[in-house]
C-alpha cells in the first residue's frame, strides 16, 4: 500500500512527518515501514508491505514535528477497497479459428487479497488495428463485459488485419473498488 501527502506550504523545511495506520479500531497502530521522502529530506509518503484488505474501515494518523514542536495532525478512516487501484488482467492469451472468423481471449482476473471469485470484476477491451502511419484511421472498439467469466469471443470483420488489445478491470458486485484499474500490456494478435 502507498499513502502519499504534501507538506503544509507554510511549514518549515525542518518539518517531519510521520504516518500511522490501524487495520481496525481496536487493532494497534504500525508507523510506516518505509518512508518516500522529498527534496529536502521530509517525509512525504510510505510505503506498507503486505497490506491484506477487509471489511472494517482503516485508520490512517499523519502527525509531525518541526523544532521540537508538534505540528497539528491528521486523521482521517476509509474503506481500503474503495480506494483500491486494481492491477490489470493477466495471462491474457488470444486463439483465432480462420474457419468461424473469430478470436477468443482469455484472461485471469487480477489477484487482490480479499476476493478470490472471478464474479467480482468487469472488464473492458479497447481493440484496435495495428496500421501502418500513411493508411486510413485505425479501426477500434472499446467492449465493457459486465458478466462473469475470464473469455470473450470477438468476431473478426477483417481476417487478413493485425490488431491491437489492451484490458482492465474494476469491481463489480463485491467489496472491490468499482474504478477503473490500469490497462495491461498490448497483445497483438491477427495477421
Amino acid at each position: 500500500m502507498n499513502c502519499t501527502w504534501q507538506a503544509g506550504k507554510d511549514e518549515p523545511r525542518d518539518t517531519q512527518y510521520f504516518l500511522y495506520w490501524k487495520k481496525s479500531r481496536y487493532d494497534d497502530a504500525t508507523e510506516c515501514e518505509l518512508y518516500i521522502k522529498d527534496g529536502n529530506g521530509r517525509n512525504t509518503g510510505c510505503v506498507f508491505q503486505n497490506v491484506t484488505i477487509g471489511t472494517e474501515k482503516a485508520y490512517f494518523l499523519v502527525n509531525g514535528s518541526r523544532m521540537g514542536a508538534l505540528i497539528h495532525f491528521y486523521e482521517t478512516c476509509l474503506y481500503l477497497h474503495e480506494i483500491e487501484k486494481l492491477m490489470p488482467p493477466s495471462n491474457i492469451t488470444v486463439s483465432c479459428d480462420e474457419i468461424k472468423h473469430d478470436c477468443i481471449i482469455h484472461w485471469q482476473r487480477p489477484q487482490i487479497s480479499h476476493s478470490d471469485r472471478d464474479k467480482c470484476f468487469k472488464y473492458e477491451l479497447n481493440i484496435k488495428h495495428k496500421v501502418r502511419v500513411f493508411s486510413s484511421p485505425a479501426f477500434q472498439i472499446n467492449v465493457v463485459l459486465n458478466l462473469p467469466g475470464n473469455s470473450y469471443t470477438f468476431p473478426r470483420p477483417h481476417m487478413r488485419k493485425t490488431y491491437v488489445l489492451k484490458m482492465r478491470a474494476a469491481g463489480s458486485y463485491c467489496i472491490v473498488s468499482p474504478n477503473w484499474g490500469e490497462w495491461s500490456a498490448p497483445v497483438v494478435f491477427g495477421k
